[in-house]
């Protein structure tokens, strides 16, 4: 029992949950901004959806019959809304309308979503739930000015439920994957790269006709993400597991186009973060920046005015300034 209760419940520095807020605010503005060319083919009374599906038991604010004015208002809200809980400025109310929007865009027209949008909506829906503004904040600063750097210690139990969601989403993607027959015989990767409507960049030959490469990357891929259900809770192992992960997404990002889907997985890593890892990091960053800035005013002070003067003509003799 005090175990569990430690897991769930022990103060923990905020530092790291500050560095996922400010990530995760900046995905959210990028998501938002993603859409702004088809705000109206998506979402708009005149476009391919006119209404939006009936689905009981909706929590949404773009209802069945959502005029144009309502659409674009709402819209620029989720903009403002993102910026606000990338700064840290009223981070309650804005992590509650980031969700709330979200979640009404992502209700309004669920056909042109993927994996990505999905987490992007939990992820907001439990950032909406932590304390996300207590370090490294607008909030922060205007509070407490004078401590600002101080991170205080909260309960972190939603990051904990981000942290279990990425081993979750891990632990069923692979059941779904070894359920079929390309990822069991080793060569699902193939026909990954092969898909050419949604192909970045071409795949070169050998990893898309090489049998041992391509078996290589296949099972390489579902030993990684069985790899971030389990030894991602180890701390020794963790490292080099969200490494292995980040490379994955990485590839997967330069070779298919998949919307947000790797970069916000990426970002939800930042809640294995550990606090005394982000405290240092965020110290080092502060020190780093402040003796740039001290080099820069010793730089300055010991430059001394010299005024400029035009060249001289022949036979001139030069003054001394």
């Amino acid at each position: 029992m005090k175990a569990w209760q430690r897991f769930w419940f022990a103060p923990a520095s905020t530092t790291g949950l500050g560095l996922l807020r400010i990530a995760f605010g900046l995905v959210v503005l990028g998501w938002t901004l993603s859409l702004a060319p088809d705000v109206g083919v998506w979402f708009g009374p005149q476009g391919l959806m006119p209404y939006q599906p009936r689905q009981p038991w909706t929590l949404t604010l773009l209802g069945t019959h959502a005029p144009m004015a309502l659409v674009l208002a709402l819209y620029i809200v989720l903009i403002v809304a993102s910026l606000c809980l990338t700064v840290g400025l009223g981070t309650r109310v804005a992590s509650v309308l980031v969700w709330l929007l979200v979640l009404s865009f992502c209700r309004r027209n669920p056909t042109i979503l993927n994996a990505g949008d999905d987490l992007v909506r939990i992820d907001a829906f439990l950032l909406m739930l932590a304390p996300a503004g207590a370090a490294l904040s607008v909030d922060r600063w205007l509070r407490h000015r004078d401590r600002f750097w101080q991170a205080p210690s909260r309960a972190l139990w939603p990051v904990r439920l981000i942290q279990l969601q990425v081993s979750a989403m891990y632990l069923f993607a692979v059941w779904a994957k070894v359920r079929g027959q390309a990822w069991n015989n080793g060569t699902a990767v193939s026909y990954a790269m092969q898909m050419h409507d949604i192909e970045r960049f071409p795949a070169p030959g050998p990893f898309v006709h090489n049998l041992l490469l391509v078996n290589l990357l296949t099972y390489g891929t579902l030993a990684i993400e069985i790899s971030l259900v389990f030894l991602v809770w180890n701390r020794r192992t963790r490292p080099w597991v969200l490494l292995a992960g980040i490379a994955l997404h990485l590839s997967i990002e330069v070779g298919i186009l998949v919307g947000f889907f790797s970069i916000i997985v990426i970002v939800s890593y930042l809640a294995f973060l550990p606090p005394d890892t982000a405290d240092r990091l965020v110290t080092w960053t502060r020190s780093a920046v402040g003796q740039r800035r001290r080099g820069r005013l010793r730089v300055d002070a010991a430059t001394p005015d010299v005024a400029v003067q035009r060249e001289p003509s022949l036979g001139q003799v030069p003054t001394a300034q």
